[in-house]
């Protein structure tokens, strides 16, 4: 399942470091928690797949994905989304558009 996150984009530099957190904690239900979180970077500009210098971290029900802006190019726009597993049926994704202006 697919939810959207707020805000649904931010803008970065590529001078950059940002932690990006989301939390979780209205997806969980009792007993559940955060499990294989996993985080895609998307060339929205150019239909590539950017590979992240570092995987998510999970802090409680907050999974945080640092995004390096010196891995990324001037006037693109990229999606990150950061997905894990809630229970054995149960897996969710949050897309967040990053914009880069020149």
């Amino acid at each position: 399942m697919t939810i959207m996150v707020s805000p649904p984009a931010t803008t970065m530099q590529t001078t950059e470091e940002l932690p990006l957190g989301f939390d979780t904690s209205a997806l969980l239900e009792l007993g559940q928690s955060v499990t294989m979180p996993s985080a895609t970077l998307t060339d929205l500009t150019e239909s590539t797949t950017i590979t992240l210098a570092n995987r998510p971290s999970v802090n409680g029900n907050v999974i945080t994905q640092i995004v390096d802006g010196s891995q990324l190019s001037g006037n693109h726009v990229y999606r990150l989304t950061v997905s894990f597993t809630a229970a054995a049926d149960t897996n969710w994704s949050m897309p967040l558009q990053i914009t880069v202006p020149f």
